[in-house]
C-alpha cells in the first residue's frame, strides 16, 4: 500500500458475545417493561381523572345526540348528571351519506339550467306563442340532457333514502315510543324532518298528546302527509302553543285543540286558503299567522274576520294577485313577500307596520295560465281605508322598472319612518318623491340602492322633472345606504334636504341591507362596508350638498 494512499474505511460488525454489545442492549425483560409503560401511558383515560364537577362543564356544552353517546364510554360517565334537554331536532338528512347531498345537487342544478333555457326561449308560458314547438326543439339537446340524469339519479337517491329512512324510523321511535316504564320526557320544542312514512301518525300522536310538546315543526319532504287532528282532542297532556305544518296538514273540520294555537306556520301544500280560512274562523287564539310558499290562487285572499285576535300576518313567497285586509281589528303588522300584489285596506284599526317585498322578474313563474301585467301603478298597493301606519317597509325589485309612478289615493298621515331598500340603480327615483309627499308627518327616511343591480343610465334619474315635495317640518334624519358619491345620488338627497327645514342628521354610507335575525320578514337592517374617501373627493361632495341648501356640514356624516 503506498504512503500516500487512505487506508480504506470498513465497518466493524459486532458480534452479540461482545461485551460493548452486551452492555448497551437492555435485557428482553426490561424491553417488556419500557414498552408496558409507554402502552400504559398511551392508553390511560386522562379525561376521566377529571372531577366531576370538570365533566359535567363539559356535558353542558355538548348538544343532546353528543350527550347521549357519552354514556358508553365508561359506568362513571353514565352515573354523571346531565342537563336536561328540552329542544330536539329529528332530520332524517342528519343520516344521508354525503355522496346523497352531491348527486342530490347535480339534478337541483340540471333541472336549474333547463329552466334557465327555457325562460330563455320564452317558453314558461307554452301557450303564448304558434311557434312553441319550434322553440322547444331549440332546447331539446338540454331537455334530454336534463331527462338522462334524472333518470340515472333517481333510482339511486330512492335507494339512500330508504335505507335512510330505516334508520331513521328506530330512532325516532326509541325516542317517541318508548315503553310505558320509561322515564317521562320534558320536550318543549320538536322538530320533525322526514320522508313519507306509516309511523308518522304514531309520532305525531305520542309528541303532542303523550309527552306535551308546546313547539312542534313537521316537515314533510317529496311528498304530502293528511293527518286527522282530531285524534288528539281526546288528549289531557295538550299543551301545544307553536305549530309549523310542511306538506302536511289536518282534513275535515278543526280539531278543538287548534283553539290552543298562538302561532301557526303553514308551508307548501298545507298552506292551501280554505284551510286558511277554517282555521281563522275557529282559532280566536291565534295571534301569529305565516304562509309560505303557498301555490296559486285564481281568487283574491279576502281576510274578513271580526272576531280574530291575530296581530301579526305574514306571506312569504305566495302566488297572490290581490289582496284584501277587510276586517282584522287587532291585526298590527303585515308583511308580503313575491310577486307584486294588489292590497286593499279595510277595517284595521291596529295596522302600524306593513313591509312589501315585490319582485317582478318578467315572466309568468311556474303557473302557465297566470297572465302578469308589465307595469303597476304605486297606488295599487294602498287602495282602500287609509291605515294608521307608523313604519313602511318597501323594497320593489326587477328589470325594467315596473312601478308608475301615480299619486297615492289617500295621504299617510301617521306615517312615521319610511324605508325603501334594493332600488335598482337603472331605476328612477321620482317615485319614492311620491311616497314622500304622501308621508307629511315622516320623522325618519332611510333609502338603499342596491349598487350590485345594473348601472343607472346615461339619463340619470334626476333629469326628469318632477314636482318639488312638499316642506316636510317634522323630518329629522335621513340615511342613505350604497352611497358612492355620483352625481344622480348627489341630487337626490339635495332635493330630500330642501323640502326638509328642520333636519337634524344626513348620514350617507356604502352598505347592503338583510333580513333582521329576530323579526325576519318584518324587518330589515343596515350592515355598513367601509369606504376611504379621498380627501378631494370628500370635500367635493360635501360642498356640492351644501350648496343651495344651507345645511351645515357638521349634520352630515360621510362613511
Amino acid at each position: 500500500m503506498d504512503a500516500g494512499t487512505a487506508p480504506p474505511r470498513h465497518r466493524r460488525l459486532r458480534k452479540a458475545s461482545d461485551p460493548c454489545t452486551t452492555a448497551a442492549s437492555p435485557s428482553p425483560s426490561r424491553k417488556r417493561m419500557c414498552m408496558s409503560k409507554e402502552h400504559t401511558s398511551c392508553c390511560e383515560d386522562k379525561l376521566s381523572s377529571l372531577p366531576d364537577e370538570i365533566l359535567i362543564m363539559i356535558l353542558d356544552k355538548l348538544d343532546p345526540r353528543t350527550t347521549i353517546t357519552t354514556t358508553v364510554l365508561s359506568k362513571r360517565w353514565l352515573d354523571l348528571p346531565r342537563r336536561q334537554y328540552t329542544c330536539y331536532d329529528l332530520s332524517v338528512y342528519e343520516i344521508l351519506p354525503p355522496r346523497y347531498h352531491r348527486l342530490k345537487k347535480i339534478t337541483v342544478e340540471a333541472k336549474a339550467g333547463y329552466e334557465a333555457e327555457k325562460k330563455a326561449h320564452n317558453l314558461t308560458d307554452s301557450t303564448a306563442f304558434k311557434d312553441k314547438y319550434d322553440r322547444f326543439y331549440a332546447i331539446k339537446d338540454q331537455y334530454e340532457q336534463w331527462m338522462w340524469k334524472v333518470h340515472l339519479l333517481t333510482p339511486i337517491l330512492q335507494c339512500y333514502e330508504r335505507l335512510a329512512m330505516r334508520r331513521y324510523v328506530k330512532r325516532v321511535n326509541a325516542f317517541l315510543l318508548p315503553p310505558n316504564n320509561v322515564q317521562q320526557l320534558s320536550i318543549q320544542k320538536l322538530r320533525l324532518q322526514t320522508f313519507s312514512t306509516s309511523s308518522f301518525n304514531q309520532w305525531i300522536t305520542a309528541a303532542v298528546g303523550r309527552w306535551g310538546v308546546e313547539d312542534l315543526e313537521i316537515i314533510i319532504e317529496n311528498s304530502y302527509l293528511p293527518y286527522d287532528f282530531r285524534l288528539l282532542d281526546g288528549c289531557q297532556n295538550v299543551r301545544l302553543k307553536r305549530l309549523v305544518l310542511s306538506n302536511c296538514c289536518h282534513y275535515g273540520r278543526t280539531p278543538l285543540f287548534f283553539q290552543r294555537l298562538t302561532t301557526l306556520t303553514l308551508c307548501d301544500k298545507s298552506s292551501r286558503i280554505h284551510i286558511v280560512y277554517d282555521i281563522l274562523i275557529n282559532c280566536v287564539q291565534l295571534v301569529d299567522l305565516r304562509l309560505k310558499n303557498s301555490s296559486y290562487h285564481p281568487q283574491a285572499y279576502r281576510f274578513n274576520f271580526p272576531a280574530s285576535r291575530l296581530k301579526n300576518l305574514q306571506l312569504d313567497k305566495c302566488s297572490i294577485w290581490k289582496i284584501y285586509l277587510t276586517s282584522l281589528p287587532c291585526l298590527e303588522t303585515f308583511a308580503f313577500r313575491g310577486r307584486p300584489a294588489k292590497l286593499h285596506y279595510g277595517e284595521v284599526p291596529q295596522l302600524r307596520h306593513v313591509s312589501l317585498d315585490f319582485l317582478e322578474s318578467g315572466d309568468n313563474g311556474d303557473n302557465d295560465n297566470l297572465r302578469r301585467k308589465s307595469t303597476y301603478a304605486l297606488g295599487k298597493f294602498f287602495k282602500g281605508t287609509p291605515p294608521p301606519l307608523e313604519y313602511l317597509v318597501l323594497q320593489l325589485r326587477g328589470h325594467p322598472v315596473w312601478i308608475e309612478p301615480t299619486a297615492i289615493p289617500s295621504r299617510l298621515n301617521h306615517l312615521k319612518k319610511l324605508f325603501v331598500a334594493n332600488v335598482p340603480t337603472s331605476w328612477d327615483t321620482f317615485w319614492i318623491f311620491i311616497l314622500f309627499a304622501a308621508a307629511p308627518f315622516l320623522q325618519a327616511l332611510q333609502v338603499h340602492f342596491d349598487n350590485n343591480s345594473e348601472k343607472a343610465s346615461a339619463a340619470g334619474s334626476l333629469d326628469v322633472q318632477v314636482e318639488q315635495p312638499h316642506q316636510h317640518l317634522h323630518l329629522r334624519e335621513v340615511v342613505v345606504v350604497g352611497f358612492d358619491g355620483a352625481a344622480w345620488q348627489t341630487g337626490f338627497v339635495k332635493r330630500i334636504m330642501r323640502a326638509s327645514r328642520w333636519l337634524r342628521r344626513v348620514h350617507l354610507l356604502d352598505g347592503h341591507v338583510m333580513e333582521a335575525e329576530e323579526r325576519g320578514l318584518v324587518d330589515l337592517e343596515v350592515v355598513p362596508h367601509r369606504r376611504e374617501w379621498h380627501e378631494c373627493e370628500r370635500s367635493e361632495v360635501l360642498e356640492e350638498l351644501t350648496d343651495g341648501t344651507g345645511f351645515p356640514q357638521r349634520k352630515i356624516v360621510l362613511e
